[in-house]
């Protein structure tokens, strides 16, 4: 990563990855790497998400939610 975009880090992330890197204890080094993981596995999931085309698909349950419907829409 480059330097000139730490700030851009959750301080939690920080701390995290510098508590890995001076854990002792193999427990505490494990709970570290799991919180990592879970992390970076979220973002990527969150990028994934955000990077692919928007769809909106709705129901039948949800559109009468919404009043979605095309009677009347067509009248001119």
């Amino acid at each position: 990563m480059k330097q000139n975009n730490i700030h851009m880090v959750p301080q939690i992330v920080i701390d995290c990855a510098e508590n890995l890197a001076s854990a002792k204890i193999d427990h505490m080094r494990d709970t570290y790497t799991l919180r990592l993981e879970a992390i970076r596995d979220y973002c990527d999931e969150a990028l994934k998400r955000s990077s692919s085309p928007a769809r909106q698909v709705f129901d039948k349950k949800t559109k009468s939610q919404l009043n979605y419907s095309r009677i009347g829409r067509n009248n001119v």
